[in-house]
Order: C-alpha cells, then sequence, then structure tokens
C-alpha cells in the first residue's frame, strides 16, 4: 500500500509541476512562453530598399488588374483605376500607397508639389495615384508639346467632342513630344500608365527634383520605372 502511495505521489508532482517547495506548484511550468508581437514598422521607418520594393509590389499588383481588365474589354484599359475595383480586381485600399500620409486624400500628385502641375481633373477620391490614362478631358496644352501635327480632329478618336487624358497619352506614345529632338515614339516599358508621385515624398517636390523620385508602371503594364516628375527629360534624346 506504501509503494502505491509513493507512486501515486510521484505522478501527481510530475502532472501538476510542483516545484521543490512543498505546497506551492509551479503553475507556469509547462505552459509556451509567448513572445510580445513586434510593432510592424511604418513606411517611414522602413530602408530606402524597402520603400523602393514596397511601391514596386503596389504597382506591379495594378499593373496585374489592368492586365485582367484588358483582357476582358477587348484590349481596352479601364476610364479610371476606381473602375478596377468596380469591376472586382482590386479592393479600394489598393489605390492608396504605402507612401501617402494622406491616405488619397491629396490625389495622385502631392501638394507639395508647388512648380508642378497638380492634375486635378485627373484626381479620383480615395486614391494616391495620377492614372495617365484616365476618360477625363486632358486640360493641359498638349497642342503644343506632343508631337506628329496633333489636332482635337485626331486625337478624339470616340468622336466626343473632348481630348482625354487617355487619347492624348495613346498619340504621345506612338508619336513622341517636344522634349525629344528629332520627336519619336516610346517603348511600352518607358511610357507610364500610372505614376507614383508618393514614392520619396515629403523630398521630392519639384520638377528640378532629380531622376528616380517617382515611380511609374509602363504601358506594358508590367515594368515599373524610376524617374524625375517630368519623365520625358530622362528620354530626351
Amino acid at each position: 500500500m506504501m509503494k502505491v502511495l509513493l507512486i501515486s505521489a510521484v505522478l501527481a508532482a510530475v502532472f501538476c509541476g510542483c516545484t521543490s517547495t512543498p505546497g506551492k506548484p509551479d503553475i507556469t511550468r509547462g505552459i509556451p512562453q509567448v513572445t510580445p508581437l513586434l510593432k510592424e514598422k511604418t513606411f517611414s521607418e522602413r530602408s530606402a530598399a524597402e520603400q523602393r520594393q514596397i511601391i514596386i509590389d503596389e504597382l506591379t499588383g495594378i499593373g496585374e488588374a489592368l492586365r485582367k481588365y484588358k483582357n476582358a474589354n477587348r484590349g481596352n484599359l479601364p476610364p479610371s483605376l476606381s473602375a478596377l475595383v468596380k469591376a472586382g480586381y482590386l479592393k479600394k485600399s489598393d489605390l492608396i500607397s504605402s507612401a501617402d500620409p494622406s491616405k488619397g486624400t491629396e490625389g495622385g500628385v502631392p501638394d507639395s508639389y508647388k512648380t508642378w502641375g497638380q492634375a486635378e481633373e485627373a484626381d479620383e477620391p480615395g486614391s494616391s495615384y495620377l492614372y495617365e490614362f484616365s476618360a477625363v478631358p486632358c486640360s493641359w496644352n498638349w497642342k503644343t508639346y506632343v508631337a506628329g501635327g496633333a489636332t482635337e480632329q485626331k486625337l478624339d478618336t470616340n468622336r466626343d467632342g473632348k481630348v482625354s487624358w487617355a487619347e492624348v497619352k495613346t498619340w504621345q506614345m506612338k508619336n513622341g513630344d517636344s522634349v525629344q529632338q528629332p520627336a519619336g515614339g516610346y517603348p511600352a516599358s518607358a511610357f507610364p500608365v500610372v505614376r507614383c508621385y508618393w514614392y520619396q515624398y515629403p523630398d521630392a517636390y519639384t520638377e528640378d527634383a532629380g531622376k528616380g523620385v517617382v515611380l511609374s508602371l509602363a504601358a506594358d503594364l508590367k515594368t515599373v520605372f524610376a524617374s524625375q516628375p517630368w519623365w520625358e527629360k530622362d528620354f530626351a534624346k
């Protein structure tokens, strides 16, 4: 009987996690220790390489959505980035760049670009990006900028009486502009469709900010490249 009691006492000590102090079991023994979760870094706290890759990944995701839209719509790009959300190719949050502290309230071009056109007509509510192939009427002076003898009659391909950003940019990609001497078209891999001016915000804010301060998704919808705000100057001949 004594042997049975001794064995029972040993087993009880093992399963109850008793300490060497009689009457005071160690209730923490055998319980997994939980490591406190580290707070995720904000975009501004990340390294330059990490920031760049985050924006590249975000633009690449938009490019994938644009390709799906084109395949489902006879090769046509959407009239807006918001149309990708409506069609289910993107979530609403996908239109907010990680680099944009305004969360889309300032539009595709930050207000800090004091000497650079804001392209406000192309702004979309809740979007951090400038979509250069938007269906909205183009207000900047494209007539004296794009090459190839551009006229409203030539560019207004859908005959709605307006020349849109998409129509101007389609012409520019094919015919070039006044920055190129001599003028010529651009390869799809070097012509921007979606631009992230927020990439190096708030340090990049003028047209003289230098190369590499804006990241753009190219017209091939796969390539992401860096340029100065006035991207054509990077390709000037």
